[in-house]
């Protein structure tokens, strides 16, 4: 932490408690007895919480060891898909399922113990940070594409060139949902431009109503045509979208997590005709079952 957040959160810290923390001098800092008062109380505090969380992911780790299944992660049919084949390498007839477009949260609740994996879609270079008690695979790196109204003056083209939409109107998720903002911006820097994000929309509805209607946004793998939109390759693939599985080092399904990568790829793959340009590049790539990793990620 440099020397000014420091400095800028103790006086937070001291705004807080209403008193002075630390007693300052031209050798360093001491804690005034007010401080060592907070000091002391806090420790005895924060071993508490430790022992609430600890008591807590017995809880509802319990319900795992007991043969059930809970997963979270976007919506889709992915989710589903890898839940039923993780379900049957466990023998498990039960299974829940987390839908939610905040990684943040997701990745909470397997710290928690609420979930025993979760499906992650990342931007290369702007993932969510994982806690130390978090293990990840990276399962798969696809191409993200663009969408834009049949009507569009590029709709006939093959591959866009990513600055032939210099003067585009764009609709993308919010910042905090997923960093797609940010991978489109540094990519459109790279093109020589910045990108106009005029829309932050959650819901594919909305987002495909603004792209009907002239604006244009990226398109996950998986997306698929209708309703007056099309779906177009990037010239270069600049945009790519990472597919991550995440799990408790301490959860009861740790055991499962070496073949959970395989069977999530294979989720992917029975989806892969939902998208032309999709099925094509699987094709082309050959994707192959990624391994479970023991704290960094691996790539198929």
């Amino acid at each position: 932490m440099s020397q000014p957040a420091l400095t800028a959160q103790m006086q937070r810290l001291e705004s807080r408690v209403g008193g002075m923390l630390f007693a300052r001098s031209g050798t360093g800092v001491t804690p005034t007895d007010l401080g060592s008062y907070v000091l002391s109380t806090a420790r005895s505090v924060l071993a508490d919480v430790d022992e609430m969380m600890a008591g807590i992911r017995r809880l509802t780790q319990a319900v795992a060891v007991k043969g059930a299944i809970r997963v979270g992660g976007p919506p889709g049919l992915v989710v589903p898909l890898f839940v039923d084949s993780v379900a049957k390498h466990v023998g498990s007839a039960e299974s829940t399922i987390d839908i939610d477009t905040h990684p943040t949260e997701l990745i909470r609740k397997v710290l928690d113990g609420k979930l025993d994996f979760i499906v992650l879609e990342e931007m290369p270079g702007f993932r969510t940070p994982l806690p130390p008690p978090l293990r990840s695979s990276l399962v798969l790196s696809a191409p993200m594409f663009v969408a834009v109204s049949a009507n569009h003056r590029l709709a006939d083209s093959v591959d866009i060139d990513l600055r032939d939409l210099a003067e585009e109107s764009w609709v993308l998720p919010p910042v905090s949902e997923i960093a797609e903002q940010l991978a489109l911006q540094r990519a459109c820097t790279q093109a020589g431009f910045s990108a106009t994000i005029k829309y932050q929309v959650s819901d594919s509805v909305t987002t495909r109503a603004l792209v009907h209607q002239g604006a244009v946004t990226l398109a996950k793998p998986m997306a698929r045509e209708g309703s007056g939109v099309v779906i177009r390759n990037l010239k270069g693939t600049p945009i790519t979208q990472e597919i991550l599985l995440v799990w408790h080092q301490d959860s009861p399904l740790v055991g499962v997590a070496e073949r959970a990568p395989a069977s999530l790829l294979a989720a992917y793959a029975q989806l892969v005709d939902t998208n032309p340009l999709f099925a094509r590049w699987w094709a082309e790539h050959q994707a192959t079952p990624p391994t479970a990793d023991t704290g960094r990620d691996s790539a198929p």
